[in-house]
């Protein structure tokens, strides 16, 4: 038979706090238990605290000590102790430190699609762009239609180009001696080149009294002296490359060693220059979705054909919407932007004889058409730097100190230029090229809108050399 549970008041506040009413079941038992005796609140104890002298009741006898049993005793959570720091203890209950609340940066994306074109091409842009340089092209962007095309275009230029005949005689003493020219010596004289010649020949500025004395050795040294004077080098600097070369033993250090002759510009400068000529005009500052609708299909298909609409050119564009900026700037709410720079390095010779060579970086911006780059009067090549050689002084000091110079010569050559490829990248990727990377440049662009803008560094095409 069970028994009825029993209620019991607990003070578990303490003192001026309320009491908690909690039910307890009673112990099965095969008699009647008499009920327990009431007693005031003040009867409770806790354990921890000694047990007071129990009063005396009838008989004698001393008045039994009711305690809870452990299971049943309800231990409330306590709050977390709060570590209380020397400046809060001295300050007064009245200058109680203000709420901290946390800084929220809000970046709104203005989302926009546009209508399709003839060719059922449409763009999504993540951000509504300020500029779009498809939206007028000039005439002499376009080629002009049908030239060239039709059969009789294509008559003339064959006829035109054609040879004459073995029967037929040269038409004047000036074309035989042309000729005799192109037939004799070199064998590099193609008929283009001949062509060339001729064009040179008639034009109005031509002079043959102005040849009288010509030396093509002596005037190209003048031409020379004269390119080291042009616009196209200003800019340039020289610097000294240092790089480390192990001894070849293992208890001997690296020598430090200097290859002379880097000709290098600052990337930040090449990078305001670009946005500020006039081809920043066909520039795209905000990357895009492309897609079409095929009438095979329900689905659009996604086009892939430039580098500012691809998603690594929209994710690094929508990143740099939370770049930090400046402390002293922290107010800007200029329109940021990113420069796609993409570089190439690949040493190449300068003519079919002889060993001279060139070993160029040179940096295209991916915010341009391929179609704009890939034309050579648009002038959208940067040069950035010239790595030189290892030149024949500076392998006669390595041969001087590697012990191993006569069985490892090409592998320690392999190293060097190694090294000397990547001393090269951290002198042009310099602290204002990282300052400019993190916070970005201000730039007034061709358009006359100021852009901050973040380079990033997209791709980079090398050869053999530079591995």
């Amino acid at each position: 038979m069970l028994k009825s549970p029993a209620h019991v008041d607990l003070d578990v506040g303490g003192e001026g706090t309320a009491h908690q009413q909690t039910s307890l079941p009673g112990p099965p038992s095969s008699q009647t238990s008499p009920p327990l005796p009431s007693h005031p609140p003040s009867a409770m104890v806790e354990d921890s605290q000694p047990p007071a002298q129990a009063p005396e009741v009838e008989g004698g006898r001393p008045r039994r000590q009711c305690r809870l049993p452990a299971r049943y005793r309800d231990n409330l959570p306590e709050p977390a102790p709060i570590s209380i720091t020397p400046t809060d203890e001295m300050r007064q209950p009245s200058e109680a430190p203000a709420p901290l609340l946390p800084r929220i940066r809000l970046i709104v994306r203005d989302s926009i699609r546009t209508m399709a074109n003839a060719f059922g091409l449409w763009r999504e842009y993540l951000h509504r762009p300020s500029f779009d340089p498809d939206s007028f092209v000039p005439s002499d962007d376009l080629a002009p239609a049908g030239e060239a095309q039709t059969d009789h275009g294509i008559q003339e230029t064959s006829s035109a180009g054609c040879e004459p005949s073995p029967q037929s005689p040269s038409r004047n003493p000036t074309v035989n001696l042309l000729l005799d020219w192109q037939n004799t010596g070199s064998e590099l004289k193609s008929n283009g080149e001949v062509n060339k010649l001729v064009d040179v020949l008639r034009n109005p500025d031509f002079s043959v009294e102005e040849l009288v004395g010509f030396d093509a050795a002596r005037e190209n040294r003048r031409q020379d002296q004269q390119d080291k004077k042009s616009p196209e080098f200003k800019g340039f600097q020289e610097t000294t490359v240092k790089i480390d070369v192990p001894s070849g033993e293992k208890n001997v250090p690296s020598t430090t060693l200097e290859v002379p002759g880097l000709h290098h510009r600052k990337l930040t400068t090449v990078i305001r220059s670009a946005f500020e000529s006039p081809l920043a005009s066909k520039f795209h500052y905000s990357p895009f979705k492309l897609f079409h609708q095929p009438a095979s299909s329900k689905l659009p298909e996604r086009v892939y054909s430039e580098l500012y609409n691809s998603d690594a050119f929209i994710k690094e564009h929508d990143r740099v919407q939370r770049a930090p900026v400046p402390e002293q700037e922290s107010d800007c709410k200029l329109e940021k932007v990113v420069a796609a720079l993409m570089f190439w390095s690949d040493a190449t010779h300068l003519a079919n004889f002889g060993t001279a060579k060139l070993w160029p970086i040179y940096m295209f911006l991916g915010n341009l058409s391929k179609y704009t780059r890939a034309e050579p009067t648009s002038n959208a090549c940067y040069h950035i730097a010239y790595i030189p050689s290892l030149a024949v002084s500076f392998q006669d000091a390595l041969a001087s100190i590697h012990a191993k110079w006569n069985t490892q010569k090409k592998q320690i050559l392999a190293h060097c230029r190694r090294e000397l490829v990547h001393g090269v990248w951290r002198i042009v990727l310099d602290d204002d090229f990282l300052h400019a990377y993190k916070y970005g440049i201000v730039i007034k662009c061709h358009d006359g809108v100021v852009r901050r803008v973040y380079p990033r560094i997209f791709t980079y095409s090398a050869d053999y050399p530079e591995k």
